[in-house]
């Protein structure tokens, strides 16, 4: 948690040795589980100490006010998250690659890469609701918060321009005239669906047609649906 980014500001109190550093991120983890099971407002200098089982003068010790802590939990969450979207786009880039190089001028070629396409979002997404639920839920419950908080606020401006970056960059190389408009499309579909599994217990998320929006959105995308 030394290394900040554009996007995270750390507030609370640095950590000057592995062991305290270790400390403070169990807090923060400590209280993001509380975010999650409770919402934001559960965030509670002696709820978090009891979750992370540390002394409450731990957490004041790192956090001399609530605001602190809260900022601070959710500028891990953030962290972690970029660079679990950037080893995905790493992980996925030879495949989009080679999408992208098969893709011409026809129809027939297009409807390819638009099922292609289709296929790679939507494992990406079961796979997050799957392994990832607990910080999907932590993404919205930052997103309710940023609405109350100008520093929340502009976190999740710089998150929300970090993860469109490789969409932008995707939708550039694909030749659309506006870019940054359609990653911002893509990107409110993904979080829709997202949202409607996430209403759902885990064995009902059959309910919510995931491939058949994601195909619609693409085919829109690429001007195949009519």
């Amino acid at each position: 948690m030394n290394q900040e980014s554009e996007v995270v500001r750390y507030r609370g109190r640095k950590a000057s040795r592995s062991g305290s550093e270790q400390r403070r991120k169990t807090i923060l983890e400590a209280s993001l589980r509380v975010a999650i099971r409770e919402g934001v407002r559960g965030i509670r200098h002696r709820a978090v100490a009891k979750e992370a089982d540390v002394p409450l003068s731990a957490t004041t010790y790192y956090f001399k006010d609530i605001n602190d802590l809260i900022n601070d939990t959710f500028a891990l969450f953030v962290e972690q998250t970029i660079a679990e979207v950037n080893r995905f786009w790493a992980e996925s880039g030879d495949q989009v690659t080679q999408l992208l190089n098969q893709l011409d001028e026809t129809q027939d070629s297009r409807r390819i890469f638009v099922a292609n396409l289709t296929d790679i979002a939507e494992s990406y997404i079961r796979q997050q609701l799957q392994t990832q639920r607990q910080q999907l839920l932590a993404e919205h419950a930052l997103n309710q918060e940023a609405l109350r908080s100008t520093v929340l606020r502009d976190m999740v401006l710089g998150y929300r321009k970090e993860l469109l970056s490789q969409l932008v960059d995707f939708y550039g190389v694909l030749g659309s005239s506006d870019p940054e408009m359609d990653a911002s499309l893509t990107h409110a579909v993904i979080m829709d669906i997202e949202h409607q599994c996430l209403l759902r217990d885990p064995d009902k998320h059959h309910e919510v047609p995931v491939r058949a929006l994601l195909h619609r959105h693409f085919q829109q995308t690429m001007g195949l649906a009519g």
